[in-house]
């Protein structure tokens, strides 16, 4: 029995003995693990708003999307437009002619009107025929045997209902009445414009205009929507004339056709619908917004795993100073290269954040280095402290990291950006300060991004700020920034270079930049040989 008790015994210790490495693994790889749960955690916050942000940008692309296709449409209708009131400019011709010989007291004629509608008519496409109906009895048409039905057709009481109340409307009314679409014999499908004319407010007759639609379509380019668009035509009773019944099911865009007897309405929308039609550039933006923030969640991860390796190497280290004032030193100076090792890190970090923003702008890179150091320079060349220095430096590295959100078609562009694409881009200075507030740096670099577009007489932006409002950080950046952008090329513009920046903020001296930063700047690289690398 003693035996098997110390057998019993000795499993035990064998037991614990094997399973001590499994209890302090976890112990040991704890930063890992703080790293790995810090880095979930903050992709998990990061997640929600990266997918309403997508949703956001899909609104902007749709938005944007629809504003193309009301330019496209408010050239064909405007073209519609005068296509038709063009015509109809024969049947005011028409009027004076009629009219000039009831005040004349004169008969109308078959052969001069016949020569009438042949002189107005010719060269026009799309006018099929004239007609005067004199007591609302057809009597004249041009021209001659275009259409020997209507001759003697009383239109006041013609059998047809809708012809009969589109009459009516037109002595009513006063003014130009437009009919239709009918079938036209032998083919096509026309519009038919009618004018009550009057004499001393007694009805003398009627007018008529009919019009061949197809030519009129042709020449308004209806007959040919636009690539990748479907379009719809319906007249000011919503009837459709043209176009295809799935461009009114999926929220077109509507252009209003003004016409004398009232409005026709244009329609279009993607062949594909509004969501499709913005799927590759909203997949781009998501990809580009989940990539960063996968990167920001394991840059907090890395920071977490840094934090907790610093707490655990100092538990350790004050446990080794009760035990040896020698191990003091040593554990002084891995503590040295523990934070050597997190401002590295934290150097990373605002690297990162900046070749982000570079990788929207390729043609910029190395921009904010270039900025950062020409700043620090300044600085240093006014005298300001080594606290002041190193703020400058990150806020020069950080100083366009608002521009991430923005598109890059719209960064990238070759051209001089329109006023609406450079007020969107102006915003990069509100969203850089959204973006660091909340980071706790031990200098104002938040601030200091924000302003780095004002001006000392107040016309820069956001905030307009002027001369001392704005500080002093802020004023030296943005002379570095101007120096060095217009010391570098452009996709947009060729390379102005140094001279060129040089003699402008001369000029500008205390309208635009504060006064020492300029007298700084220009004697860096006058008197002291400073060069951008």
């Amino acid at each position: 029995m003693a035996r098997g008790r110390r057998n019993r015994l000795e499993l035990l210790t064998l037991s614990i003995v094997a399973l001590r490495p499994m209890i302090q693994s976890p112990l040991k790889n704890r930063p890992s693990r703080q790293s790995v749960i810090a880095a979930l955690l903050a992709l998990a916050l990061l997640l929600p708003a990266w997918w309403w942000t997508g949703l956001w940008r899909q609104e902007r692309l749709i938005t944007e999307k629809q504003s193309q296709v009301a330019e496209i449409l408010a050239v064909q209708g405007r073209s519609l437009g005068t296509e038709i009131n063009g015509r109809l400019a024969v049947l005011k011709a028409l009027k004076n002619f009629v009219e000039e010989r009831i005040h004349a007291n004169r008969e109308i004629a078959p052969a001069e009107f016949a020569a009438f509608g042949t002189g107005i008519g010719s060269g026009t496409s799309g006018v099929r025929a004239l007609s005067i109906a004199p007591g609302g009895i057809t009597q004249f048409i041009s021209p001659a045997g275009s259409d020997d039905s209507l001759t003697g057709q009383d239109l006041l009481n013609d059998a047809r209902p809708q012809v009969r109340a589109d009459v009516q409307r037109a002595v009513r009314s006063h003014r130009v009445v437009i009919s239709g679409p009918y079938a036209l014999r032998p083919r096509g499908l026309g519009l038919v414009a009618r004018q009550a004319l009057y004499v001393d407010e007694n009805l003398w007759g009627l007018i008529s205009l009919v019009l061949d639609l197809p030519p009129i379509f042709t020449e308004a380019g209806l007959n040919t929507p636009p690539q990748g668009l479907q379009t719809a035509l319906l007249d000011r009773s919503g009837r459709l004339l043209s176009g295809k019944k799935t461009a009114l099911a999926g929220d077109p865009v509507f252009f209003q056709v003004n016409l004398p007897d009232g409005p026709w309405k244009l329609a279009a929308l993607p062949a594909e619908g509004w969501t499709a039609a913005v799927e590759k550039p909203l997949l781009q933006f998501r990809a580009t917004t989940l990539a960063i923030a996968v990167l920001i969640a394991f840059l907090i991860g890395l920071a977490a795993g840094y934090r907790a390796h610093l707490t655990l190497a100092v538990r350790q280290r004050t446990d080794a100073l009760q035990r040896s004032l020698a191990e003091h030193r040593e554990e002084e100076e891995q503590l040295r290269r523990t934070l050597d090792n997190l401002r590295q890190a934290m150097g990373a970090t605002l690297r990162t954040l900046a070749q982000a923003v570079e990788t929207k702008e390729p043609y910029t890179a190395g921009h904010h280095k270039r900025v950062a150091d020409l700043a620090r320079t300044i600085a240093m060349e006014m005298g300001l402290s080594d606290e002041a220095l190193e703020g400058i430096r990150t806020a020069g590295i950080l100083h366009d990291v608002g521009k991430i959100p923005l598109p890059a078609d719209i960064l990238n562009k070759p051209a001089k950006l329109s006023a609406a694409e450079f007020q969107e881009v102006k915003t990069h200075s509100q969203t850089g300060y959204d973006i660091l507030n909340d980071i706790e740096f031990p200098w104002p670099v938040a601030r200091i991004v924000w302003q780095h577009h004002e001006r000392m007489d107040g016309s820069g932006y956001p905030l307009g700020l002027k001369g001392e409002e704005i500080l002093l950080e802020a004023r030296v950046l943005a002379v570095a920034d101007v120096v060095e952008a217009m010391c570098s090329h452009r996709t947009y513009r060729p390379m102005p270079g140094l001279d060129e920046a040089l003699e402008e903020i001369g000029a500008q001296r205390g309208v635009l930049y504060d006064p020492a930063v300029v007298d700084a700047c220009l004697r860096i690289f006058r008197e002291k040989d400073f060069r951008l690398v």
